[in-house]
């Protein structure tokens, strides 16, 4: 697919150096770090307001605009942008089938062809990054989003772990969320 194209190893090395691992989640002291988590609320959910809040149908597809606005809005600020996606041909293609239309399927199938590991990735095309953000949002495949000095995590439930290389950063990010109807929260 020519509007994907693997990052090379030195922009690879960079996001590292950065980060620590690509795989950010998977971090064993983050504490160089500023973490918080990009969400539709504003505090953690308990139990019972989960269950009333985000357990019916089509409640990710609902908030989905927010979170596409949001890295949208990041990669205008910060267009040093990477996508690190897991191999794709784990992806169930009957959920797929259940959550996209036919022709985001069939983009979806043909990555599935050219991604073929877990790879650090460079895309300019609005239209794959709005369905690889989706893949993350409707919980099919979670990708992390780099953008320089931050990364946004794809996590279920909406709520994205957010990494951050300093408070500065960490202040825009939670700048940027509030503009686009999100939180950024750190509890």
């Amino acid at each position: 697919m020519e509007a994907i194209e693997f990052a090379s190893s030195n922009e690879i090395e960079k996001v590292i150096n950065t980060f620590g691992r690509l795989d950010v989640e998977n971090l064993d002291n983050p504490n160089k770090l500023v973490v918080g988590i990009l969400d539709k609320y504003n505090s953690a959910l308990d139990e019972e307001e989960a269950l009333r809040l985000i357990s019916y149908e089509g409640h990710n597809i609902k908030y989905e605009k927010d979170f596409v606005e949001f890295v949208l809005r990041c990669i205008r600020e910060y267009p040093d942008f990477y996508i690190f996606i897991r191999k794709l041909e784990d992806i169930n293609n009957r959920e797929l089938k259940k959550k996209f239309d036919s022709e985001q399927v069939n983009l979806v199938l043909k990555m599935k062809k050219t991604i073929v590991e877990d790879s650090l990735i460079k895309v300019r095309d609005t239209s794959i990054i709005k369905l690889i953000l989706s893949l993350s949002t409707r919980e099919v495949c979670f990708s992390n989003f780099f953008f320089g000095s931050f990364v946004v995590i794809g996590n279920f439930d909406l709520s994205f772990p957010v990494y951050c290389s300093n408070k500065e950063t960490f202040n825009a990010c939670t700048k940027m969320a509030s503009e686009n109807g999100l939180f950024i929260r750190t509890n």
